[in-house]
């Protein structure tokens, strides 16, 4: 499920994020939206939510059949 998100920026990096668009073939509001992932990757706030996500599943309590089918 996407959701749609709206952010202001300098008027010189609407420009800049304009010109490398073009040079990329790509929309300028695709080069923004993976820019910010790179970013967020970066500063490993990815990572860090999979392992959370990660140490979540591992807790969540099996089912009967689940524990059945492990045994």
């Amino acid at each position: 499920m996407s959701v749609q998100i709206r952010i202001t920026v300098s008027k010189e990096i609407n420009n800049l994020l304009e010109r490398v668009s073009k040079k990329l073939g790509k929309k300028k509001s695709m080069l923004a939206r993976e820019l910010m992932e790179q970013k967020m990757y970066d500063l490993e706030i990815i990572q860090k939510e999979l392992k959370d996500l990660e140490k979540e599943k591992s807790t969540i309590p099996r089912t009967q059949s689940e524990q059945q089918n492990k045994e």
